[in-house]
């Protein structure tokens, strides 16, 4: 059975009132869908046909916009488009073509390349409308069309569908932005020769020039939404579309995979420094352990000049390091001239006596005297060079150093209150602690030395 080719209603299609909400509508179209899908009506025409126009009316119902303008045209597309004017005033506008008819599924069958398909049936009616902006153009006095704001159109053609979607996109974003060139000079509402004085024909003037704006406003609009609705159906801007989703999911893909590269990549990079850290410290134990070996080995040697307190061992340079030998109050040179002058007290001692022999009682008696207090000042003399040599002695052994030494250490201080506070320290304790234990050391080497010459003694 052949099927009903007669335009018919969106709504009858779906079975919904006018009313009718985006609920019900959706109801009704998944209700009929389902009723002549392909898929359980298989080889039948009518079914095929009666799907199509369900999916149309949903389409276009199921779009504010688009059911809008259908219910602005629909009384003009249900008669076939008699009676249409364009929008723009009474009269038969013969280059104003109507496309009314073509916002419907039904004027083409497929989306082949033959004459009744999509792609033939849309080039036709572009051509139609270009057509009617070129003879409009020069019925209005113009000559030649290449002046035209809108000439280009007819450079661009619509295409089949092998042709290129760049060519595609340029044709679709060319007529969206269609605007006509014909002046609408049928569209006024009044006639300036029968105005009675100037200001009614200015008056007059302004209101045609407000319908001719009007009209070619919605003729305009009218093509854009015809472009719109014929662009929503054509399947290479579909494939385009879905081609380029597919290309932005992989680039997304792609910048999520390599985001996730560059994360595991920042990671190893991470566990690898903290590797070679772990590595560089545990190295640095080691070196630190080798340090105290070696510091332990110092402290085995014999050689005293060992810093016990890992101070520095050089001795100190200056005035501080040199301790300046105190010279007693009676040096060499001066137990030299004592010794000189106890001499010549005692030349003096024989020459009185030889004077006594040679002289009287008297002055005997004189001598004598002045010689006992010659030797006894020679006895004081001596006593008090022995005295003051042991005085000195004692203090300079009283006296407080310029230095005070710490010998375990070996190091200098300034003051004895600063040989205490270091012998106080947690250091010094450290390096007597070591020293008593290379004091017992070598004491227990010593007796391990005498026991084994005791016992080769034996066994000899």
């Amino acid at each position: 059975m052949a099927p009903d080719t007669r335009i018919r209603c969106h709504y009858d299609v779906l079975d919904v009132p006018r009313d009718a909400d985006a609920a019900v509508i959706k109801k009704a179209h998944r209700k009929k869908a389902l009723r002549y899908h392909p898929d359980k009506n298989h080889g039948s025409e009518e079914a095929e046909y009666e799907f199509r126009l369900v999916q149309e009316a949903y389409e276009c119902l199921s779009d504010p916009a688009e059911r809008n303008w259908y219910d602005q045209h629909r009384e003009a597309i249900l008669n076939g488009g008699k009676g249409f004017d364009g929008g723009t005033g009474p009269g038969d506008i013969s280059f104003i073509f109507d496309f009314t008819l073509y916002h419907s599924a039904s004027c083409f069958s497929g989306f082949g390349d033959d004459s009744g398909g999509f792609y033939a049936v849309y080039s036709h009616v572009f051509g139609e409308i270009m057509q009617g902006e070129r003879s409009g153009w020069i019925s209005e006095g113009n000559i030649d069309e290449r002046d035209m704001l809108n000439y280009d159109l007819v450079t661009i053609p619509f295409g089949s569908s092998s042709s290129d979607y760049a060519d595609v996109s340029a044709f679709y974003s060319r007529w969206e932005s269609f605007t006509s060139t014909l002046s609408f000079a049928w569209a006024d509402q009044y006639d300036p020769r029968e105005a009675p004085n100037r200001h009614v024909k200015r008056r007059m003037d302004d209101e045609n020039r407000k319908a001719r704006r009007v009209s070619r406003r919605e003729r305009s609009e009218d093509v854009i939404d015809l472009v719109k609705y014929v662009k929503r159906r054509d399947p290479r801007v579909k494939a385009a579309k879905e081609r380029i989703e597919k290309e932005k999911l992989a680039k997304e893909t792609e910048r999520v995979e390599e985001a996730k590269r560059k994360r595991k990549e920042k990671a190893a990079a991470m566990a690898q420094w903290r590797a070679q850290a772990e590595a560089d410290m545990a190295a640095a134990e080691v070196q630190d352990v080798e340090a105290s070996r070696i510091r332990v080995a110092d402290l085995d040697d014999s050689d005293d000049s060992y810093d016990y307190g890992g101070g520095k061992k050089g001795r100190r340079k200056g005035k501080r390091g040199k301790k300046k030998k105190k010279k007693s109050r009676w040096s060499y040179d001066d137990e030299e001239d004592t010794n000189i002058d106890l001499n010549e007290v005692a030349v003096e001692v024989a020459v009185g006596e030889a004077n006594e022999r040679a002289s009287g009682p008297a002055e005997m008696e004189e001598d004598q005297q002045i010689s006992e207090e010659r030797v006894d000042r020679v006895g004081v003399l001596k006593q008090e060079g022995i005295m003051l040599s042991e005085d000195d002695s004692e203090s300079e052994s009283e006296e407080e150093p310029d230095i005070w030494r710490c010998e375990v250490c070996r190091k200098d201080f300034k003051s004895e209150k600063q040989l205490e506070n270091h012998e106080r320290s947690k250091k010094h304790k450290e390096a007597l602690k070591k020293y008593e234990m290379k004091i017992k050391r070598e004491v227990k080497e010593e007796q391990l030395m005498e026991e084994l010459l005791e016992d080769m003694d034996i066994k000899n």
